[in-house]
This record gives C-alpha cells, sequence and structure tokens, in this order.
C-alpha cells in the first residue's frame, strides 16, 4: 500500500507506512466482519483490469498454454526456484485456514453452508489464479517489449498497464496494488489475532466491540504496529514480502499435518471426514511442504532477490 501511494504522490513509501497501518486498525477498531469481508471483496474487482489488459493484448495463447508447462529455466535458475517456492507459499499460506474458518464462525455458518463453502473456495481460486495469469501475460508482453527482462526495482511495475489502458493504466495499476495489499493487510491482521485470542482462550471477533474483546483487539494493534515499523525504516517492502512468502512456504510442515489428522477425525466432522481423494492432496502437500521446507533457506541465500 505504502508503494501504490509513493506512484501516486511522488512521496517516498516509509511516510506512508504508519498513516497505512493507523487507516487499517482504524477500519479493524470500527468496522463489522461483514463490512471488511464485503468491501475489500467488491473493491478487489478493480484487479480484473490485469485479464481484461491480456485479453486486450491478442498473446498466442498457444504459447501461453506452453509456457503453462513446469519446464526448467535456462537462466538464473535460483531465482526462478526461489520464486516458485515463494509463490507456493503465497498460495497456501497457513494463514488463509485460520482466516476463513473464523470468518465462517463469524457469519455464524454451520453444515448447511458446506456446499457454498465448496463454491466459494473454488471460485476464490479460481478468480486469484485467473488474476495471477493475467499479471504473468502482461507482464511478458509489455515489460520484454520495453527492454525489461529483469525487474529489479518496483518504479519498473507501473508499466505494466499503461500502454494498454495509456493514463488510466497507471491509475488501475495503483488502484490494484493499494486494494489488494490493504485487503491482505486487514486478513493478516484478523489472522493474528483470532490465532493469539482463540489459542489463549479469549473473547474474540471483529463483530465485537473492542472492550468485549480487548486482548483480540490488542493483538491487531500491536500486528499492525510491528508491520509498519520495518516499512517505515526504510527497508524495501518488495523484498520483505517475497522473503516472508518464503518463510510461509518453509513453515507448511507445521501447519499442515494437523489438518490431516483434524479432518479424518471422526469425532471431530462426523460422516464429513475427507475422503481418499481429498486426503491424497492433503498428503501431497504434505510432501510438497516438507521439501519447500528444506530448500527454501538454500534458495533465499543463492536466489532471493
Amino acid at each position: 500500500v505504502a508503494i501504490a501511494l509513493e506512484f501516486a504522490t511522488g512521496i517516498g513509501f516509509q511516510w506512508w507506512a504508519l498513516p497505512v497501518a493507523l487507516l487499517a486498525w482504524l477500519l479493524l477498531w470500527k468496522g463489522t466482519f461483514g463490512f471488511i469481508e464485503k468491501g475489500v471483496s467488491i473493491l478487489g474487482l478493480v484487479t480484473l483490469c490485469f485479464v481484461v489488459g491480456a485479453v486486450m493484448l491478442r498473446p498466442d495463447w498457444t504459447a501461453v498454454a506452453r509456457g503453462a508447462v513446469p519446464s526448467l529455466p535456462v537462466h538464473d535458475a535460483a531465482n526462478y526456484w526461489f520464486m516458485a517456492v515463494s509463490i507456493l507459499g503465497a498460495s497456501i499460506s497457513p494463514y488463509l485456514f485460520m482466516f476463513y474458518s473464523s470468518g465462517a464462525i463469524e457469519d455464524r455458518w454451520d453444515k448447511s453452508y458446506l456446499g457454498a463453502n465448496r463454491a466459494i473456495a473454488g471460485l476464490g481460486m479460481t478468480f486469484g489464479g485467473t488474476i495471477s495469469i493475467g499479471v504473468l501475460i502482461v507482464a511478458a508482453l509489455v515489460l520484454a517489449t520495453h527492454g525489461v527482462t529483469q525487474v529489479d526495482d518496483y518504479h519498473q511495475l507501473p508499466l505494466m498497464l499503461i500502454p494498454i489502458f495509456g493514463f488510466w493504466g497507471f491509475v488501475l495499476f495503483v488502484a490494484s496494488l493499494a486494494i489488494a495489499c490493504f485487503g491482505a493487510a486487514l486478513e493478516v491482521g484478523l489472522q493474528q489475532a483470532y490465532l493469539v485470542a482463540q489459542g489463549f482462550g479469549w473473547n474474540w471477533g471483529e463483530d465485537r466491540k473492542p472492550r468485549d474483546d480487548p486482548g483480540f483487539s490488542a493483538t491487531y494493534t500491536i500486528s499492525l504496529l510491528l508491520a509498519a515499523i520495518p516499512i517505515a525504516l526504510g527497508l524495501d517492502p518488495l523484498r520483505l514480502t517475497i522473503f516472508s512468502m518464503a518463510l510461509t512456504a518453509a513453515s507448511l510442515p507445521l501447519t499442515v499435518v494437523p489438518f490431516l489428522f483434524l479432518l479424518n477425525d471422526k469425532r471431530y466432522v462426523g460422516e464429513h471426514r475427507n475422503g481418499i481423494l481429498s486426503n491424497a492432496a492433503v498428503i501431497f502437500i504434505i510432501a510438497l511442504g516438507f521439501v519447500l521446507a528444506v530448500v527454501t533457506i538454500p534458495l533465499q541465500i543463492f536466489g532471493g532477490t
């Protein structure tokens, strides 16, 4: 968010870290779960500009399909492998489980919502994946055309949509970056509060007044402040984000293994226990998590940029 505001105003991102944290805190302090959930979701539709841009560029869809098949990089191998690990870490983030399950309780879901839950989870992942594909296509076609073969500075990023939409491309990029990152900041702040409050048995809930769940409110307050301090001190937000994604990937085994047991516990989920396919998928993710845990730190050393 701070980078987006730097793009929009020309004022360094360091100066925006604390104001953004304050805005996020005010929204969590005063808002409700439904308001935050629906507001961020609706505003997040602006990211569809990348999908529209990808279609308008008329790429060779056959080449796009070929590019979807994993292949070994011919140069900067460590860099590419590190990015692959980081993307996986962002896609299978442990905090998503905590946030999503706590959100279901906030919305008072019961077992009658299982069908809706499957649809929402599937559509959500599909939407996010489609946006990611759009970003990759636009970046590959636009940045390469302008001689950018490797993005090593976030100031290169707004170039992506300008050739397609002109000045409004810059506006759309800044809006997409700000909204997506602000939504993530709210989500991570709430997740930390859910995790700590539930772990210690405190009252919790975004729909409660802060005086009714002081520990919950204090946790997201401290989390937002701690997250803002490194940015305010001038650390590169993009590098911090990529590194945190890699650490998330490294922590996967510790967080996914318990779910394998919970999702097969008849006393806990009853007739809704995992089937063979679901268990196979979870075991695959666990195995992948162990591999990522081993390779993440070496890749960070040799390929992290």
